[in-house]
């Protein structure tokens, strides 16, 4: 009788401490504690957290699970890139968000806010466009849903991001307000840039 309740705890321990591969389930507890182990998509963007989004999507067909995990990553990615522009857009020393409508507008425009972030959206939305799937993770729930988790990649790297923003935001300046403006494209490419860096250091 002993030895079948030592197996049965046994049996009860294992079945917590299992989890299946990849997927974000509750793992061992201590004292009430929950421990969340994340899946294999979540675990690749940790590892890269500025170039790298994860999105999830829950549905009984697989594709279309599919198709909402990778929108929500695009949009994840497209977020926390333009924070990071808009705070080195934003810079005082540097002064490039007076340049957030068109070029015909420039610093004229009225509703500056709005006007800057309709453009590093623009530009979030364009580096987002050349990211590619990294990794797909996929489980079948009891209700015969989908749960599919993806993990994407702007493959290029910081730098490259930091490069294309900032050919954006030049594109956007008239020539003859570069001059006046001293634009220097390379101390707002290394702006941008350190940003992204953070993201990576986990600041």
């Amino acid at each position: 009788m002993k030895k079948t309740l030592i197996f049965a705890a046994t049996a009860a321990i294992a079945g917590v401490m299992i989890t299946g591969c990849g997927s974000s389930k509750p793992v061992a507890q201590a004292k009430g504690a929950t421990v969340v182990q994340s899946n294999i998509c979540e675990q690749m963007q940790e590892e890269k957290p500025a170039t790298r989004a994860v999105g999830k999507g829950t549905h009984f067909k697989e594709q279309t699970a599919k198709n909402i995990a990778e929108t929500q990553a695009r949009a994840q990615f497209a977020r926390a890139l333009s924070s990071k522009i808009k705070t080195a857009t934003s810079e005082e020393t540097l002064g490039y968000d007076l340049y957030s409508g068109d070029a015909a507008s420039g610093s004229a425009v009225t509703d500056q806010g709005a006007k800057q972030n309709d453009l590093v959206q623009s530009i979030a939305n364009e580096a987002v466009s050349n990211t590619i799937v990294i990794k797909t993770y996929k489980e079948l729930l009891p209700n015969n849903q989908y749960n599919v988790w993806v993990c994407l990649e702007y493959q290029a790297g910081v730098a490259e991001i930091a490069s294309s923003v900032a050919k954006k935001v030049q594109q956007r300046i008239p020539d003859e307000q570069k001059m006046k403006m001293n634009f220097e494209f390379d101390q707002y490419r290394k702006r941008v840039e350190a940003e992204l860096e953070k993201s990576q250091q986990g600041e």
